[in-house]
């Protein structure tokens, strides 16, 4: 997972912000300058979440009232767990986990018990009772749990960041055993197995494995062998125990490989596999294990320990693996090997037929938490999410989101049409060209977005850009462990880009910006995660553009600081050359020539150690005031004053949209702060948005199948809003709306009504909403029993109707196998042509919403004396046996129990009066009752 802050000292969050307008980081003179005082900032309007997706890391495989299921979670505010049932690739549940926002690990117990960490927390779902128990921490100080595994006993075993921690939950006692640190100064346990009472824990940032005894608590280390061209060991990234191997995934510092340990033996095997993909390896079938390497999926012989191509091309790795049957696809016999893809498309790799397919995503996507936000070309607002595959943009003319394909972006610029995204992880830069449409296809011209390069040099978070002289300026935080960010340039027109680490000696550089062929730059003493800072204070540097040389290092004395920072963010420069940056609570000048500050506030007293990696934004106002969510505050200042004016809102993400509001980011959603003068007079109503989840009805016919949210925006340019009110009985009376998302989960044709109210009075013409919600298949009633047993001379009505109360059932698409086979329930059905003995009835039928249902029935067809003798009658009827003394003869035999006497005529009479069926089917029954 990624930490965008560290801890700081004091309880309050800082931003600092006025606004009318925004220009580029040099403002524009603004014709009057209006006081603080003068303006007036609405309430906060929520409009919307920019960024909805299904996220998932990896997943887990059970059973659930005999289905084959999948567990998995999607990443968001909270993070769900879905149950899948794979087999008819189905959502069968979503259940929040309470406090966590994404899941890097899952177990399930031999009793099928399911275990889930998220954050630092460890959850217990029952696959009986469907309901989920929070467990609390595992480690009280610890914040992340990488892994997860479980023994014989049910026993749960995890690891844990910062301080490499392995823990033991015991289900019988519901308690938890903290086994301490496994090497000391190390940060993670990154991945975990079990294998014959041994626990063996996956160390990073510097790779290790260690091999714990849960019984006596012993840590004993497990050198890992040398891999070639590998100086030092990155993280243990990956530990799966298969029978007596132990194979252990390699990853950092630009190795991506796959060795195997023999714990019987105790040697590391010869070969490493570089190139793999994935985080995990399969579990072992048939005596083979199989995994990715370089984009093919691999299988291991657990005998001969070779390694062979299984001919299966896949683009990816493994997000943890189970093994499912399919067995009403003929492409997938016996044992199919599913994964779960990043977007939730579940991947199935059949070594039999060597068929490779993927199932339509059906996880239930959530608002993602947003990462990076920032205005782009045409006034929009452009944001990305964390651990995500989208990025959003904001259109604050229409009030439209969109997406487009994005990763990890920290931080988002623009040069131009062109906005540029420094991504996370591998510090990848990508572009997107604002005047062509995305386009995702490699094989077609205009791919867009496009990767342009990857920073390499051990760098991996671009967290701060700016432009100046035709090129863009990034500067970056380095790789897990390391110390020594870097200044990168890039020249779009050459397409060249230079790379320059330890421009401050083993600080990351957190501020940028450009001036008069300078960058002027500030640091974060952070390095990495997993490794202490060595430095004890930030710096401010000059870089000249021209040569790529450093001019000069400096640290600045800013009045009012208890100690020296430790992140010195958001440099720009002012229309009278001053260069402000900002620092703990306290903003300040610089005169780019002395060095010296020339003007300072502390707005918030006492702040020491604020921030890591994220820096402070400080933007300019077409008013000529100062925004910044300095100590994650929006505030704002008059640089000519130094008043200043507190907003009251915690937020460490914003941008000044062209038309003057401010627009910031809490967790998955943004929000808009209406600006406006004082003194300006309110004559228009407010105008209320109103956003769905999902966003379109999930079922057939403009029904949901599922629960939705409603949530309302309101915006007011003039006075600014008073309240937004909602109606479930079409204005009868009026509920005021508090912010939270209406929740619709009772089934039921609803009308929403909807208005809102400015603070001058102004009132919007009601809204009305129809929401269909029917969530229940319809109810298959029948009018007749069918016995548990029937004689095999009898015929089978299938007399039912169905019943829904809301959107209606559909007849049409009722359909009834028995036995598999489908069969006309319009007529009856001839039980003489089943074999004796146990039946299955499946009847499956929908909704006009969508919804299905299915009803299976039982049945046994008998053959007695009594039925023998309806048969030969029957056969008569249908032309089956043509002559009279036959069936007379055949009856009279039956009905007195004579059956080898019945036999003998019915095998001599075969083909001449007696049809070969008739006759098969009489001698069946006959048989049975000798």
């Amino acid at each position: 997972m990624k930490l965008s802050m560290m801890p700081f000292k004091k309880t309050l969050i800082l931003l600092t912000i006025t606004l009318l307008g925004i220009s580029s980081l040099q403002p524009q003179p603004a014709e009057a300058k209006s006081p603080i005082s003068s303006k007036h900032f609405g309430d906060p309007v929520s409009v919307g979440a920019p960024i909805q997706q299904i996220a998932i890391f990896e997943s887990a495989y059970g059973q659930e009232d005999g289905r084959d299921v999948m567990y998995t979670t999607v990443n968001g505010k909270p993070a769900m767990l879905n149950v899948i049932d794979l087999v008819n690739n189905q959502l069968l549940r979503t259940i929040p986990l309470p406090d966590a926002d994404s899941s890097w690990a899952k177990a399930v117990a031999p009793d099928g018990t399911l275990y889930i960490a998220g954050q630092a927390k460890m959850y217990r779902y029952s696959p009986e009772t469907k309901e989920l128990d929070d467990l609390g921490p595992a480690i009280p100080g610890e914040t992340s749990i990488w892994g997860l595994v479980t023994d014989e006993q049910g026993n749960v075993y995890g690891g844990t960041y910062p301080n490499a921690k392995v823990f033991k939950f015991d289900p019988k006692t519901n308690s938890f055993t903290n086994y301490g640190t496994m090497v000391e100064g190390q940060g993670y346990v990154r991945s975990i197995a079990y294998s014959d009472g041994i626990v063996y824990a996956g160390i990073g940032t510097v790779g290790h494995i260690v091999k714990l005894d849960p019984v006596t608590g012993e840590k004993t280390e497990l050198p890992i062998r040398d891999v070639p061209g590998v100086s030092s060991l990155p993280f243990v990234y990956g530990l799966d125990a298969r029978g007596d191997y132990l194979f252990a995934y390699l990853n950092g510092n630009g190795t991506t490989a796959l060795i195997i340990y023999d714990m019987a033996r105790g040697v590391w095997l010869d070969e490493v596999y570089n190139g793999y993909g994935g985080l995990d390896v399969s579990p072992e079938r048939d005596g083979k294990v199989y995994f990715v390497q370089n984009r093919k999926v691999q299988a291991f012989d657990m005998t001969t320990r070779q390694v062979t191509d299984t001919g299966i091309a896949y683009g990816t790795g493994f997000r943890s693996t189970g093994w499912v049957r399919f067995p009403d696809d003929p492409e997938l016999p016996g044992e199919t090997l599913v994964t779960i893809q990043f977007g939730g498309k579940a991947a199935l790799f059949n070594f039999e037929s060597g068929i490779h397919k993927t199932l339509p995503a059906v996880a239930e996507g959530q608002p993602t938490l947003i990462q990076a936000l920032e205005k782009g070309p045409g006034g929009k607002i452009y944001t990305s999410g964390m651990t995500s595959a989208l990025g959003g943009v904001f259109d604050p003319v229409t009030r439209n989101h969109s997406t487009y394909p994005m990763g990890q972006a920290e931080s988002i610029g623009s040069l131009g049409n062109d906005v540029y995204f420094g991504i996370y992880p591998k510090a990848e830069i990508r572009k997107l060209d604002t005047t062509l449409p995305v386009q995702t296809d490699p094989n077609k011209p205009n791919l867009n977005p496009v990767s342009l390069f990857y920073m390499d040099e051990d760098q991996d978070r671009p967290y701060v850009q700016t432009t100046g002289g035709g090129k863009i300026y990034f500067g970056t935080i380095p790789y897990y462990g390391e110390l020594g960010g870097a200044l990168v340039a890039y020249d779009p027109a050459s397409k060249a880009y230079e790379v320059h680490r330890h421009v401050v000696h083993n600080q990351s550089i957190v501020g940028l910006t450009y001036r008069d062929g300078k960058i002027y730059g500030s640091t974060s003493i952070r390095g990495g995660l997993g490794i202490d800072p060595t430095e004890s204070e930030a710096k401010m540097f000059v870089w000249d553009a021209v040569s790529g040389e450093k001019l000069s290092e400096f640290t600045p004395d800013i009045p009012g600081a208890v100690k020296s920072p430790i992140m010195i963010s958001g440099l720009t420069f002012d229309e009278d050359g001053l260069l402000w940056a900002a620092a703990d609570g306290i903003l300040f000048a610089v005169d780019p020539d002395t060095h010296k500050v020339v003007k300072s506030k502390v707005i918030y007293p006492g702040v020491t150690d604020y921030g890591m990696w994220r820096p402070i934004h400080l933007r300019w106002g077409e008013d000529g005031l100062l925004y910044t969510d300095l100590y994650g505050q929006l505030t704002v200042l008059d640089p000519e004053t130094m008043e200043h004016k507190e907003l009251g809102i915690k937020s460490a993400l914003f941008t000044l949209g062209d038309d003057g509001n401010i627009y910031y980011a809490q967790e998955t959603r943004m929000y808009m702060i209406p600006v406006s003068d004082a003194a300006e007079e309110d004559a228009e109503p407010p105008v209320t948005d109103i956003a769905l989840t999902p966003e379109q009805p999930d079922g057939k016919n403009g029904w949901y199948v599922r629960p939705l949210t409603v949530t309302f925006s309101a915006y007011d340019a003039g006075s600014g809003l008073d309240s937004t009110l909602y109606s479930w009985d079409e204005g009868a009376s009026w509920t005021r709306y508090d912010g939270s998302p209406l929740l619709v989960q009772e089934d039921g044709r609803h009308v929403l009504t909807y208005r809102s109210v400015d603070k001058a009075g102004n009132e919007e013409a009601p809204h009305k909403l129809q929401l269909h919600v029917d969530q229940e298949g319809p109810v298959i009633r029948w009018n007749s029993d069918i016995p548990e047993e029937i004689s095999t001379a009898d015929g089978l009505i299938l007399d039912f109707e169905l019943q829904d109360e809301w959107s209606g059932a559909d007849t049409d698409g009722t359909i009834i196998t028995l036995d598999g086979e489908r069969v006309d329930h319009r007529s009856a059905l001839p039980l003489f042509s089943l074999p004796l003995g146990e039946h299955t009835l499946t009847i499956r039928s929908a909704d006009l919403a969508g919804n299905e249902s299915v009803q299976e029935l039982t049945f046994k067809t008998v053959a007695s004396f009594e039925s023998l003798e309806k048969l030969v009658h029957r056969f008569a009827e249908q032309g089956w046996i043509d002559n009279h003394g036959i069936v007379n003869s055949l009856a009279a035999k039956a009905e007195k129990g004579n059956i080898t006497a019945f036999i003998n005529q019915v095998r001599a009479q075969t083909g001449k009066h007696i049809s070969a069926e008739a006759a098969a089917y009489l001698i069946r029954d006959a048989s049975v009752l000798q």
